[in-house]
């Protein structure tokens, strides 16, 4: 939730197609969850169908290994209506090692 002291060091990555899409999972997670987006990166894969795939965008959100986890299947209900679910990928890392966190932040953030 914006705002909480988000605790835990459990990182999410939730990919989805379209940037819309996106933004509604995070403000969904951002609702019910206590969590952190720490990044959001975008590509347009070169093989796509762009009538099914404008773009993907991955989600990355940190936060207790409970709370990632929750708020990876509520992202993943979210994005299901407007995704396919072979149009989403999602995965866990319940600790990462310390270079990830530098890998994120060479990354686009979008709230810190």
């Amino acid at each position: 939730m914006i705002g909480s002291s988000v605790r835990g060091n459990a990182l999410g990555m939730l990919e989805v197609c379209g940037y819309a899409t996106a933004l509604i999972v995070i403000s969904e997670i951002y609702q019910n969850m206590d969590i952190h987006v720490v990044a959001i990166n975008i590509n347009k894969p070169a093989v796509a169908v762009l009538e099914k795939i404008p773009l993907q965008a991955q989600i990355k959100f940190q936060g207790s290994i409970d709370q990632v986890r929750a708020a990876m299947e509520l992202g993943y209900e979210v994005a299901l209506k407007y995704n396919e679910p072979e149009d989403i990928i999602q995965s866990t890392i319940a600790n990462p090692h310390p270079g990830i966190q530098k890998v994120n932040r060479k990354l686009k953030i979008i709230n810190e």
